[in-house]
This record gives structure tokens, C-alpha cells and sequence, in this order.
């Protein structure tokens, strides 16, 4: 063997590995090229697997999947030949991974099933630990529960056996959402409260942060908004310290979200608020945090505002041509406008309802009824109910004919209670 040749080898694969690592994926293929010329002039069989593999990884990443193949079956074959069971294992692993990227995951199943079989006690245990990890990715794809379980389960023991607790973090995460999508959601906080547990004792911030929004959605699924509230608040706290504008903006999102159930809206307009300031497109989920602000507005009868909002939205509803939403824009526009004209009320109470009127704003009773009439359409029954009590209220103070409020109110309660 020329010590030479081998030296530029090795520093082939060196720079293209680094190119790997910093997903410059072309300029790895390049380096892995000229790798592999390298080792088919050494002649040293070991070497040439080696590097098939690491050239089929990079085309892996590139989307190259039949290139890819052929250079982890080449590779394979030496492997078989020169009984070298841990390049075996990582050949498998990789025709595995191509299965998955083909969505052929019964075949990638079968694969890294083989590649843990014969992968050796003597090399590395954490890599057969995310061997593990990704078999029970596929099996839950293919919602084999039990398989997937025990896979994870696996790979969990051997992360927590050598010391690795960021590992064991991970598969309780991945323990979490498996019982989740099988509606087993107690089990599935269980996990998700131990990952936290986990990820704060080693100060993985950034996990921890990730683990506390997926716990906090989990109990926006059972409406359990109070403990949601209170892990994402704790989320969005953490992320602010090192995650992108995108993500920042979408934990905010979400944490207005949940206020606006728990029907907070002053907290949850602040948070949308400071979701759009840090949204960095011009695209369709901008325009529906604007639309959502809007709303808020719309309830807290800022109408101002609201219109303002709802013109943001419209344009960019307009711009993607969202036909769908760019109606029901003018529709809350048109409402508006109707809110602002209105100049209606029942003749024989006239003088009673101006002075009473004054005490719930300036807004008419046939305003709230509009209002009411608006969100009710819409089947957002808990701001209708709303407005409609209110209307009711009114209508009580000037001294009128209620009763045809009073049977919406009914109507209305009974559509949310269906809906609860």
C-alpha cells in the first residue's frame, strides 16, 4: 500500500465528511469521489466498502436513490465476502434508510432487522441504539405497535445502560407520541413528563423547549388548557433564548391559541402579536394570524382595529387568491360596516333605550344581535352565546320584548353544548 495514496484518502474522505456535516452535500459527493478513485488504487477491499458507503449516504441526501443503492449493495457484497459484520450492519442500514425515503417500509423494516442481527458487541453500542430507534420509527409508520414499543424500548435501555440521557430523553419522546397515537394519552404524558424531567437535569434547553410544546399539546387534545397553558408559556420562555424568528413565531402562535380558549383575549393578542412581528413570510399563515387578530379585536368590539387586521389579511389572501377566505373577510368586513351604520331601534323605547344604551357602550343592541348573528354562522357558538347574553341584557334593561333573544340563547347553548 502506498503511504502516499493513502494519505490523500484520508484526507479526501476528512474534507468530504466535514462537507457532510455541514450539509454542503455536492461538494461531499465531489470529495467522496475522488475518494473512492483513491481506494480502488490502494486495492484494499475494507477501504473501497467504506467508502461506497459513505458516497451512497451523500446521495442519499441528494435524492439520488438508485446511485445510492448500487453503492450499498457493492459495498455489501465486500462486506459478505470479507465476513466484516459491522460494515454488513451499516450496508443494511443503509438499503434500509433508501426503503424509507421510497415509503417501501416493510422492506426497510426487514433491513435494519438484519442490520442489528449482526451487528457485533465490540463495536459502539449507541449506533445499534439508533439502529433501534429508526426500526421503531418504521413499525410505527406501519402502526405496529407492539414492535415499534419494543424497538424503542431497546433502544431506551441502551442509552440509559451507557450513560447517554439525552437518548433516553429522545425515546421518551418517541415512547410518548407512539401510546398518543393509539389514544393512549395518559401513558403518553407519562413519557412526555419524564423527557422534560430528563432534558432539564442534563440542560438541554433546546429539547426541553421542543418536549414542553408537545406536552402542552397533548393536553389541548384532552382540554385540559390550564396545564397547556402552562408548558407552553414555559416553551415559548426557552425558545426565545435560542430558536429561529419561524419557530419562536409559531410557539407564540399556539400559546394564543390556548388563551383564547381559556378566553383571555388581551394575553392572547399580545402573543399573536408578537407571532406575526416575528413571522418572516408574506404568505397564507400570516394572513390567517391576521385574520385571527382581527377576530380578537372583533370580540373585544375594537372595530377600529379589527378592520385594520382584516384589510392585512385580505391582501394577502388576495395575493395567494384564497377565494375561500378572502370571502368570509368581506363577509367580517361587511358586518363592520353594518355595526357602524346601524342607526336602528324599536320606536316605542326609543328615548328608554338612548339612555340605557350608554351603560354597555356604544354599541346598539341591534349591533350585539348582528354581532351574535355573525359568530353563530360562523359555528364559533361561545362568542355568539356571548353576544347574545349581552343583547339580552340589554334588551332587558330598556325595557323590551326579550323573548326572541332569549330563545337564540337557547338555540346557541344547546349547539355548544353538543359541541363540548
Amino acid at each position: 500500500m502506498n503511504n502516499g495514496e493513502l494519505s490523500d484518502w484520508r484526507y479526501l474522505m476528512e474534507v468530504g465528511t466535514q462537507c457532510l456535516g455541514e450539509e454542503q452535500y455536492l461538494k461531499a459527493e465531489d470529495y467522496y469521489t475522488q475518494g473512492l478513485l483513491k481506494a480502488y488504487q490502494l486495492t484494499v477491499p475494507e477501504i473501497v466498502a467504506f467508502t461506497l458507503r459513505l458516497l451512497a449516504t451523500v446521495r442519499v441526501r441528494l435524492g439520488n436513490l438508485e446511485f445510492a443503492e448500487e453503492g450499498f449493495k457493492e459495498a455489501l457484497r465486500i462486506c459478505q465476502e470479507l465476513q466484516n459484520a459491522k460494515g454488513m450492519a451499516e450496508a443494511w442500514a443503509g438499503l434500509a434508510s433508501i426503503s424509507v425515503k421510497k415509503g417501501m417500509f416493510r422492506d426497510a423494516g426487514r433491513d435494519y432487522e438484519l442490520s442489528i442481527s449482526v451487528y457485533p458487541s465490540t463495536s459502539p453500542p449507541l449506533r445499534l441504539g439508533m439502529l433501534y430507534a429508526d426500526l421503531g420509527q418504521v413499525y410505527a409508520t406501519l402502526k405496529e405497535w407492539t414492535l415499534a414499543m419494543n424497538a424503542y424500548t431497546q433502544a431506551q435501555d441502551i442509552c440509559r445502560a451507557n450513560g447517554f440521557p439525552k437518548g433516553e430523553g429522545e425515546m421518551e419522546v418517541l415512547l410518548g407520541e407512539l401510546c398518543f397515537q393509539q389514544g393512549k394519552k395518559v401513558e403518553a404524558t407519562m413519557n412526555l413528563k419524564h423527557a422534560c424531567q430528563i432534558f432539564a437535569q442534563i440542560a438541554d434547553v433546546i429539547a426541553l423547549s421542543n418536549t414542553l410544546q408537545y406536552l402542552a399539546l397533548l393536553y389541548f387534545d384532552q382540554n385540559k388548557m390550564r396545564l397547556a397553558f402552562e408548558c407552553q408559556q414555559r416553551a415559548v420562555a426557552l425558545c426565545l433564548k435560542f430558536d429561529t424568528r419561524n419557530v419562536f413565531s409559531e410557539s407564540c402562535f399556539f400559546l394564543s391559541k390556548i388563551e383564547q380558549t381559556l378566553e383571555d383575549y388581551e394575553e392572547a393578542k399580545y402573543y399573536l402579536e408578537l407571532s406575526i412581528r416575528f413571522y418572516p413570510q408574506q404568505d397564507l399563515d400570516l394572513a390567517l394570524r391576521y385574520q385571527n387578530l382581527a377576530g380578537l379585536f372583533f370580540i373585544s368590539l375594537d372595530l377600529a382595529k379589527a378592520e385594520l387586521y382584516y384589510y392585512k389579511a385580505l391582501s394577502l389572501f388576495e395575493a395567494i387568491e384564497d377565494h375561500l377566505r378572502i370571502g368570509e373577510v368581506y363577509e367580517a368586513l361587511t358586518t363592520l360596516k353594518e355595526i357602524r351604520e346601524s342607526k336602528v331601534v324599536l320606536p316605542e323605547s326609543q328615548a328608554k333605550y338612548e339612555d340605557k344604551s350608554r351603560l354597555h357602550g356604544e354599541f346598539s343592541l341591534e349591533d350585539l344581535v348582528r354581532l351574535a348573528e355573525f359568530y353563530e354562522k360562523r359555528r364559533n357558538f361561545r362568542d355568539a352565546l356571548e353576544y347574545y347574553w349581552k343583547a339580552l341584557h340589554m334588551g332587558r334593561d330598556t325595557e323590551i320584548s326579550t323573548d326572541w333573544i332569549e330563545t337564540r340563547v337557547q338555540r346557541v347553548s344547546k349547539y355548544l353544548r353538543r359541541k363540548k
